[in-house]
Order: structure tokens, then sequence, then C-alpha cells
């Protein structure tokens, strides 16, 4: 087959570099991280040592895989780290990718948000080429291209060389499904070179058999076949024992092209030993296929039928062990729901304990408000009272010196006027007598007329009611003198 199904969600998800002991180091790895978390006291570290574990065994056992996710997340959300959410749901995504697409978006989704926040460049381009894998799973091969191109360009921006040729691989797969010869050899290619340049013999190998499968499959089949044995040639020279049987197959499919029966039965049960011994059932099937093709060819019916009872078999097995990770996969997300909505109620029920004490401090708040604004009016209406009466007494002050100074005026005035009046009637009584004593000396009878007739008018002139008018206006003016004078005389 093109693709190696047994590791396709590893190749397309997880591109990394790998050493020679590329297999046996991962069980090294995962003691190595084990005795590291029962050790850490820190939650972050924990946190990130879980997420390490999670991505360890989404190459063997996903049960683990999920395991360590969904612990990290749910560690991630006690202590609000937003990292280690990123981290978490975005390795919980993967787990359903093939499975669940529905959950998966959701997760892929929520990991996206986190990883924008913190403006995390690599794990959004990780999750862009995850998104890519999850649309190539729904049959939407152009919105796979568009996160995959998405993924590649922050992965060339950061020189993610290895990232990069995983992507480069994942754009030939789909346009080599797209029929696209020449983009996807070109992809395959541009892999490749990244590959051979970095030394990532493993990925290398991958890359070259499916070159050579894609070139034996349009009728390149000498070509097809340089690829498939530069990939052979690394497997063995670099102890890829586990990519075997995938080569193995694709060498027997190419002399099954060529009609060469005979080579094609010899590598088919090549791949068909080193499948078992590894418990390859999908590779195993594929070599009993190819078996059981090639005999049927050679016309040796028996061995062919034979072949075909054990492809049932092994097809049993599968669909089996499809059913026991269908399980598995169901009991997972089972437990991931429950938790979810475990953790939801809680915070539903934090929120609510949250909004009463809201509700209490609000009211606290109003309350104290309450208080401040009744204080407050009270002394501003104290203010204004203590004002008004200030403005009173300014006003009634100002109203007695008003009058204390109409009264002095008025005082003025009066003795004024009883002055002139005085001084008025004692020039005119001494002018009168005056005229009396001429009128006396005069000799004519007519002067004595006339003196007698302006003596009598001068007389006439002075103002008898003077003391009178002084009187009037002494009253006038001080009211409370013949009021104090009478109290103290009767």
């Amino acid at each position: 087959m093109k693709i190696f199904h047994w590791i396709i969600a590893f190749l397309i998800l997880n591109v990394s570099i790998f050493s020679q002991s590329l297999f046996c180091a991962e069980d090294q790895e995962m003691d190595t991280l084990l005795a590291q978390l029962s050790n850490s006291k820190e939650d972050t570290t924990k946190i990130n040592l879980l997420i390490k574990l999670s991505e360890s065994t989404s190459w063997s056992v996903i049960k683990f895989s999920e395991k360590y996710a969904r612990q990290a997340l749910q560690l991630s959300q006690q202590i609000s780290y937003e990292k280690g959410l990123a981290y978490s749901k975005f390795r919980l995504a993967l787990v359903f990718i093939s499975f669940d697409f529905k959950l998966t978006e959701e997760l892929i989704l929520e990991s996206l948000e986190h990883a924008q926040h913190l403006q995390d460049s690599l794990l959004i381009a990780r999750i862009y080429n995850a998104i890519g894998v999850l649309k190539y799973n729904l049959k939407e091969p152009d919105d796979a291209l568009s996160y995959y191109n998405k993924s590649l360009q922050i992965y060339i921006d950061h020189n993610q060389d290895s990232l990069t040729a995983g992507v480069y691989n994942n754009l030939a797969n789909i346009y080599n499904e797209l029929s696209n010869d020449s983009l996807s050899k070109a992809y395959y290619l541009k892999a490749a070179e990244i590959n051979s340049r970095t030394k990532n013999f493993v990925w290398l190998a991958i890359n070259y058999a499916n070159i050579g499968y894609d070139l034996t499959n349009k009728g390149k089949l000498e070509e097809g076949y340089s690829y498939l044995t530069k990939s052979l040639d690394i497997a063995k020279n670099n102890n890829f024992p586990r990519l075997l049987p995938a080569i193995y197959n694709n060498i027997s499919h190419y002399y099954f092209k060529k009609f060469d029966y005979t080579e094609s039965i010899v590598y088919a049960k090549l791949a068909l030993k080193i499948a078992r011994d590894q418990v390859n059932r999908l590779k195993e099937r594929e070599a009993l296929g190819n078996l059981k093709d090639a005999y049927f060819k050679e016309n040796d019916l028996l061995n062919a039928f034979k072949y075909a009872e054990l492809i049932s078999k092994v097809n049993d097995s599968i669909n089996k062990y499809n059913k026991l990770k269908e399980l598995d996969l169901l009991e997972m997300r089972y437990k991931f729901e429950e938790e979810r909505k475990a953790q939801k109620l809680e915070r539903e029920l934090l929120e609510a304990k949250h909004s009463r004490k809201e509700l209490i401090y609000i009211l606290i708040i109003l309350g104290a408000g309450l208080v401040i604004i009744t204080i407050v009016f009270l002394y501003m209406l104290q203010h204004n009272r203590i004002r008004r009466k200030s403005l009173e007494q300014k006003t009634i002050l100002l109203e007695k010196e008003n009058i204390s100074k109409e009264l002095e005026i008025r005082n003025k005035e009066l003795t004024t006027n009883v002055m002139y009046s005085i001084q008025k009637n004692k020039v005119l009584t001494e002018l009168t007598e005056e005229l009396v004593e001429i009128e006396k000396t005069a000799v004519k009878e007519e002067t004595r007329k006339a003196i007698h007739k302006i003596s009598k008018k001068i007389h006439k002139s002075v103002d008898a009611n003077a003391w009178e008018e002084f009187e009037i206006r002494f009253q006038q003016v001080h009211t409370e003198f013949y009021e104090t004078l009478a109290a103290k005389h009767t």
C-alpha cells in the first residue's frame, strides 16, 4: 500500500526527528518521564510531563495517551494554566481525530483559541495541521489543503525543517488522491530533500516508499523500484524493523505489476513473517493478499485458497481489534464527557456561589452608599439651614445698618432744620424789635404806618410751630424715647 496505515495518524500529526533506536527508545523515554512525574512537585511541571507522556504514547497505546492528556487537562483547569489547557486539548483532539469528528473539532478549536491567546505560533501550526487531517478525514480536500498550507507557512517562517517535511508529505498525499501526479511527487521530493539534509532517516524511508508506490501504480515501474530499494536500504542500515513489512509489501506489489509472481511471493512472505513477529495485523493482511493474488496468477489455487482463508481469520482479528478499540474510544469519550459535565456543574456552582457573594457585596455597597447619601443629604440640609440663618442674620444686620444710617440722616436733617428755624426766628424777632423802635421815633405818620406794616409781616413770618415740628420729627426718629420716658416716670 502507498500509505502505511498503521502509522498514518502519527505520521501526519507528530513529525519529529528520530534516532536509530526509534522504537525501543519510546519505552525508555516513558520510564524517564514517569520517574520525573513522580518526583515533580510543581503543578505546571506535572502538566508539561503529562502532555509529553500523552504525545509519547500516542504511537503505541492510545488509551494511555488519552489518560495522560485528560489528567493534564484536569490539573490545568484547577490552576487555570492556559498553556496546559492548550496542549492537553490538542492531545485529546488527536486521540479522537479518526473516531469522533464533532468532539475533535470542538477540542481543536478550543486549543486554537488558547494558542492564539498565548501567541504560540508553533502550536497554532500544529493545530492547523491537525485541522487539515480532520478535513481530510471528512473528505474535504480543498479545506485540508488550505489548513496544511497555513501550517506549512508558519513552519517555514520558524525554520522547522522536520515539521515542514511532514506537511509536505501530507500535501503530497492529498494531491495524489486528487490525481495531480506532478504536485504529489514534487511535495514528496521536497519532504525527502529536507529529511535527507537533516538526517531524519525514518521519514526519508517513508517518503521514498510513498514515491515508489505511486510511481509503480502509474506504470513507471523501474523508477518506482529505485525509490523502493532506497527506502529498503535506509530501513535496514538504520535498523528500522517496523518499516520493513510495508516496504516488502510494496516491493511485492512492484513484482506483481511486472508479472514476476515468484519474486512477488518471496517479498510477500518476508513481509508476512516480520508483520507476524511484530503483531502488525494490517501489514499481515496486506502480505496475505499479495500471496493470494500471486498464487492465483500462478494457478496455484490451493495456496490461493489457503491464504484467502488466512485473510478471513486476520480480518476477524482486525475487526475484533477495531471493535475493542472503538469500545475503548467510546469508554474514553464517555469518561471524558462525564468529567466535562462534572466540571461544568462545579463551575456553575462556583459561579453561583461567586454570584451570591457578588450580590452580598453589591447589597453592602448599596447599603453603604445609601448611608453615605443620607449623611451627605443631612449635612447639606444642615449646611443649607446654617447658610439660610446666616443670610437672615446678615439681612437683619444690613437692615439695621440701613435703618441706623437713615436715622442718622434724619437726625442730621432734624438738627439742621431746628437750628435753622431757631436762628431764623431769632433774626426776625430782633429785626421786628428794631423796627418797633424805629416806628416809635418816626416823625411822619405814613412812615410809622409803613414800618408797622412791615414789622407785622415780619412777625407773621416767624415760625411759631418750629418746636412742634421738631417734636414730631423727633418722635419719628426716636420712637422709643417717649416710651422709655413714660415707663420711667409712671
